[in-house]
């Protein structure tokens, strides 16, 4: 863990068992308790565990953002391959944004 990232005490830790952060975890109920509509996501990698999460979140109804600043993959063509399918379709997935744009709009 990099001490810059530890979670708060205040903070709940979902250690996901798979690749999807929604699978045979809590996550879901705990974002539910708190009336959690909108689920932004960063952190890698972006073709396999970050979509994953995304394609679950969006399956049970929450609006996604994924960070392409913000994630990683393997490689720069699988990072842009994965972030083209949040895209079709006019989003069907969620939005892909710049941590840059979102810091400055939860500013304003």
């Amino acid at each position: 863990m990099i001490s810059e990232l530890a979670p708060l005490p205040t903070e709940n830790i979902i250690d996901k068992p798979g690749r999807g952060a929604f699978a045979h975890t809590d996550f879901e109920h705990l974002l539910r308790l708190r009336g959690i509509q909108n689920v932004i996501l960063a952190g890698v990698t972006t073709d396999v565990c970050v979509s994953t999460t995304m394609r679950e979140a969006n399956d049970r109804g929450f609006d996604c953002l994924v960070l392409e600043d913000a994630t990683a993959a393997a490689s720069q063509d699988l990072h842009h391959f994965a972030l083209e399918t949040v895209k079709v379709e006019g989003g069907i997935f969620g939005a892909v944004g710049r941590l840059s744009d979102l810091v400055q709009a939860l500013e304003a």
